[in-house]
């Protein structure tokens, strides 16, 4: 009689199981997003490691390209100051081992006195890795007023 409880137990429970991922997954994702705005603040260049992919491209607001190693490097000497910010407006979509968030945030730099604030649109392209999920593309694009 066990047996035949299992199996039923597990014909309903399985597509329950299934059914949860993806909202793992999106939690999942959603913080490591956070923990990506973080890091950039306080110029985390170890916790940046951890979140992008060895091949990771950014295409900056002008259109240039650079890899990890070179936001690393970016972020490691940056002399302005970036206010705490979080992302808006967050779509995420999963396919797979593969996702792609959209939002937006709001960004402050400071250097000495002066600051700029802009409004930027970006995407995010994570890919699940053995290590877990980790971003492998992201693009931002600068909202004018």
């Amino acid at each position: 009689m066990r047996p035949i409880l299992l199996i039923v137990a597990a014909i309903f429970i399985a597509p329950v199981a299934r059914a949860a991922l993806p909202r793992d997954d999106r939690a999942q994702l959603l913080a490591l997003e956070r923990a990506w705005d973080t890091a950039v603040v306080k110029r985390d260049v170890k916790s940046l490691d951890r979140i992008l992919a060895d091949d990771f491209m950014l295409i900056w607001i002008n259109g240039q390209i650079s890899g990890k190693r070179e936001m690393l490097a970016n972020v490691a000497a940056r002399k302005a100051d970036i206010d705490p910010f979080e992302t808006e407006d967050v779509n995420v979509r999963i396919y797979g081992d593969a996702a792609i968030l959209t939002g937006r945030f709001t960004q402050t730099a400071r250097l000495g006195e002066r600051h700029e604030t802009n409004q930027f649109r970006y995407t995010d392209v994570y890919h699940r890795t053995r290590r877990g999920w980790q971003v492998v593309s992201a693009h931002a694009s600068l909202i004018k007023p």
